[in-house]
């Protein structure tokens, strides 16, 4: 009986170490989960305003020179769509890691039967998220 007595507080002791153990990974887990739901992840897609016109003819081309800032937590696939008007003119896929940058002159060749004002939009997919810029190009006047 006093055998018996004794083992139960051994057991006793153990399931309660254990649970001390379980509490303390669990409450580092939840933090470790706490802290990484509040790392901002995002990233930045611009165009530089001084590397283009606004004002051009048909035929004409169009350069400018847009960037991608990286302040994703992890090494991120992006897909850049470019836009002219409705119509899809170039497609690009690129990696950059945690606070990578990228920056490309990018150029168009306007169709001679363009109709003024449009777009031209710049459309980032990156981790389940979409990012987006534009700028306008007007006819030139005489």
């Amino acid at each position: 009986m006093i055998a018996i007595n004794q083992k139960e507080k051994e057991m006793e002791r153990l399931i309660g170490k254990m649970i001390i153990l379980a509490s303390i990974i669990g409450v580092m887990v939840a933090g470790f989960l706490i802290w990484a739901s509040l790392q901002e992840s995002y990233s930045a897609l611009y165009i530089y305003p001084d590397s283009y016109t606004n004002y051009v003819e048909a035929g004409d081309t169009v350069s400018f020179v847009y960037g991608v800032k990286s302040f994703e937590i992890k090494q991120t696939k992006y897909n850049l769509l470019i836009y002219l008007g409705n119509e899809l003119k170039d497609k690009k896929e690129f990696w950059l890691n945690s606070g990578e940058t990228r920056e490309e002159t990018e150029t168009i060749t306007l169709p001679e039967e363009v109709r003024f004002p449009i777009k031209v939009k710049l459309v980032l997919e990156a981790n389940g998220r979409t990012y987006d810029v534009h700028f306008w190009l007007k006819k030139k006047s005489e």
